[in-house]
């Protein structure tokens, strides 16, 4: 298998296992909220629509940051906690970014 296509299953792989885990994450904060997600150029993206007239958030991973280590998804887990992504998106920040290195940016 070519490197480029095990890096793209890890990707794929990790951001099922973090998917799964975001949304129940959402669920417990905003109970009624809808996901959706998709693999966007260089990164992969979670739409999170909490209740019926809720605003869009978004959350961005880079595939770097989901190709990075041997088991990336509990890191990039606590990443996020550290974070506070679930603060931010329910409050002012409609968009956040992390990034290889851990980094929680709004966009």
């Amino acid at each position: 298998m070519a490197k480029n296509d095990a890096q793209n299953e890890k990707a794929t792989r990790v951001a099922r296992e973090l998917g799964s885990a975001l949304k129940r994450q959402a669920r417990r904060r905003w109970e009624t909220v809808r996901t959706a997600e998709r693999n966007e150029g260089p990164r992969h993206v979670w739409r999170f629509k909490p209740g019926p007239d809720g605003t869009d958030r978004f959350l961005y991973v880079t595939h770097e940051a989901l190709t990075t280590g041997e088991d990336p998804t509990p890191v990039l887990l606590e990443q996020l906690k550290a974070g506070r992504w679930l603060d931010r998106l329910d409050g002012a920040e409609t968009t956040l970014v992390l990034s290889k290195g851990g980094s929680l940016e709004a966009a």
